[in-house]
């Protein structure tokens, strides 16, 4: 009998360990992802924080996504927005949304401020799942990194 329970005790245990193994890893907190991202990017000029109705506003935003988004105060082209989408459909449209919108402002950046549009030209526009990353900086690449080592990237 005792090895019977000891046999039922050591399959349970194993069968949790392997449900454990196929967990999804939790998904970042939004803000304190997008801070993290702010504070690892090179910006040229001071950042100043969005309210969210603006930035859901300037990005076209949904009700049922959430943003944090950082601006400079117009003298570059420096951005940087994180979003919290519904689902990862709604991740991929945005993506595409937010690459249209890069072109859109490569075009207007190169009429009046074209030492500009090599910052717009390497901006980060990355989806992982239901996140998205605009990044446009002096330096992006430690929010690329800091993206990668969120997503296991």
């Amino acid at each position: 009998m005792k090895k019977a329970i000891t046999l039922i005790v050591c399959m349970a245990l194993t069968a949790a360990l392997l449900a454990a193994c196929g967990a999804q890893p939790a998904e970042p907190d939004l803000d304190e992802l997008a801070f993290q991202l702010r504070d690892s990017a090179g910006f040229g000029e001071e950042m100043y924080l969005l309210d969210e109705g603006i930035a859901r506003e300037l990005y076209g935003l949904g009700a049922d996504a959430s943003c944090v988004a950082w601006s400079g105060a117009g003298a570059t082209a420096e951005e940087l927005a994180v979003f919290e989408t519904a689902s990862a459909g709604d991740a991929q449209e945005l993506l595409e949304r937010l690459w249209e919108r890069n072109e859109s402002r490569i075009a207007d950046y190169g009429s009046y401020l074209p030492d500009e549009v090599p910052k717009l030209e390497n901006s980060l526009i990355l989806a992982e799942g239901r996140f998205v990353l605009l990044c446009t900086a002096q330096d992006s690449s430690g929010a690329r990194q800091l993206w990668k080592a969120t997503f296991g990237g």
